[in-house]
């Protein structure tokens, strides 16, 4: 019998508390996606603001899949939606559990270096965000140094350079 109790349930979200007082989410509609890409020497990013750091944090763009999108339509949306860029050709890196030990979310990670610049950016009306682009090899060192922290980017970048999209 499984002893868990719902703390909260809304808007599609559940917090749980496990018999051990472990508390963990459930999400409906729990994809999301994002993009890693490039053009020449550089990756784009963004900055956006984060309130449960109370900070800027520097994010791959991306976001979350719509009833009936494909996981594909959704990462070119988001994309051009957070940097203004439009997508062409985009390539699957994989799946990433974000934290599966607090939560049943699920990240798409794609790759492109096939975009245009535009475009005016889309924003929703909570996201405060701004476009980031970064040399490669200082982005590599950020990541060695562990100033540039977020999986996302970490996942993207290992997948990519496995797959040999980029080189070191």
């Amino acid at each position: 019998m499984d002893h868990s109790k719902v703390i909260l349930d809304e808007n599609g979200t559940k917090i749980i508390k496990d018999k051990h007082g472990r508390t963990y989410f459930s999400i409906t509609g729990n994809e999301s996606v994002v993009i890693l890409a490039r053009k020449d020497d550089d990756f784009v990013f963004i900055k956006q603001w984060r309130k449960p750091f109370g900070s800027f944090i520097v994010q791959l763009p991306g976001g979350g899949v719509e009833q009936g999108e494909s996981l594909e339509e959704a990462a070119k949306r988001e994309f051009l939606e957070e940097t203004g860029f439009k997508c062409d050709k985009i390539h699957y890196l994989g799946e990433l559990l974000v934290a599966p030990w607090r939560t049943n979310e699920i990240t798409h990670v794609f790759y492109t270096d096939e975009f245009e610049e535009q475009f005016n950016q889309q924003l929703e009306a909570h996201e405060t965000i701004e476009v980031y682009k970064i040399n490669v090899e200082e982005c590599l060192k950020k990541i060695d140094e562990n100033i540039i922290n977020d999986s996302e980017i970490s996942f993207a970048i290992l997948q990519s350079l496995i797959k040999g999209f980029v080189s070191k």
